[in-house]
């Protein structure tokens, strides 16, 4: 689905992409263009006109990814890039296959209790979340009325830090737990973890989405 928009005039779809942009660390113009079917000009152009209004930034901290477009309040680290990127491609691919997904920053909303997902939770996925000591990248709301959860793990944080992971999804109601990591030695060390918890059942480590 396009935008067809006077230049320089925000259109209701240019408030849709902010507030899809709200739930994420940020996002290229190359993954917003997949999310909202966009073609090149029209999105750098619309984009453009966020900026001119002060809805949206233009970040680019790093050499080896594309900038990213953020929310004008959000913060951003160079050491967020990364995993940013992976973020938003996998709730770009949820999404554009028809699937429903509550990122990390909805989630601790909910926490928190400043509701982000009214709506869209059933109160079992909510007491699910709530339930959790672990708030994952990502959650999706399966066809079955649970959650799956997603865990984006580029660069080895420690044993410690994955065990109490692991222990925190070994007591909850997450109906499955996928972990994505691209380094192949991160995901052997990984999925050795997860059967010497006796946690496979439930848990599905893969390199990518």
């Amino acid at each position: 689905m396009t935008v067809s928009a006077t230049p320089g005039l925000i259109v209701a779809r240019d408030l849709d992409l902010v507030a899809w942009l709200d739930r994420l660390v940020g996002a290229s113009v190359e993954q917003i263009r997949a999310r909202f079917g966009l073609g090149r000009t029209q999105a750098y152009r619309r984009l453009q006109v966020l900026q001119d209004f002060g809805l949206v930034r233009r970040r680019h901290l790093t050499a080896t990814r594309p900038p990213l477009y953020t929310v004008a309040s959000r913060s951003l680290r160079v050491a967020s890039c990364e995993h940013a990127h992976a973020l938003t491609d996998l709730v770009v691919a949820i999404e554009s296959s028809g699937g429903e997904i509550a990122t990390e920053l909805e989630l601790r909303r909910e926490r928190n209790r400043q509701p982000a997902l009214v709506g869209r939770l059933t109160d079992r996925q909510l007491a699910t979340v709530l339930g959790c000591p672990r708030v994952p990248d990502a959650a999706e709301l399966l066809g079955s009325g649970g959650l799956g959860a997603f865990e984006i793990e580029l660069s080895s944080k420690g044993r410690a830090r994955r065990t109490a992971v692991l222990a925190s999804y070994a007591i909850s109601d997450y109906e499955s737990v996928t972990w994505i990591a691209p380094d192949p030695q991160l995901r052997v060390l990984i999925n050795r973890e997860v059967t010497e918890r006796g946690l496979a059942e439930f848990m599905e480590v893969r390199d990518g989405i």
